[in-house]
């Protein structure tokens, strides 16, 4: 079924030899089609379009171990794997802040923002793994 919504990429980014994720970003689409119409969307813009995300750390809730001490703000790229994740859910609240604020901006109005841009209860997302090289340069990883 064809259908307009709220769609999202997500990123999380790591330098490439530790496999520990210190930032994400994210970005806001609203699209209509099918749920593989979209997704196809959303991986064809993946490797390209964080440049111009929403960025910000990993949250002070996630921590890991080492060397013997706690590291808060880091996690593991394989959290990207864990269905039950809340990594994103900061970055969803954020972004439902510039949708909003992007709405009443354009229409002049401090009016509530319509259900169809609002982050939805189970939006459709895409998570793309980011690595972050030596140099600064970031890429996409294919295949995480």
């Amino acid at each position: 079924m064809s259908s307009s919504e709220m769609i999202f990429n997500l990123w999380a980014i790591h330098e490439p030899n530790d496999k520990v994720v210190y930032g994400l970003a994210g970005r806001a689409y609203y699209a209509c089609g099918t749920d593989e119409e979209k997704m196809a969307l959303l991986k064809q813009l993946a490797v390209s379009d964080f440049v111009l995300a929403m960025r910000m750390p990993v949250p002070e809730r996630f921590s890991m171990e080492s060397d013997g001490e706690t590291l808060t703000g880091l996690c593991r790229v394989t959290e990207l794997y864990n269905p039950e994740t809340t990594l994103f859910q900061e970055m969803f609240q954020e972004l439902a802040g510039e949708i909003a604020y992007r709405y009443r901006e354009d229409s002049g109005q401090e009016t509530e923002v319509p259900d169809v841009l609002k982050v939805p209860q189970n939006p459709l997302f895409l998570i793309t793994a980011l690595v972050e090289d030596k140099n600064g340069f970031i890429r996409a990883v294919a295949g995480d």
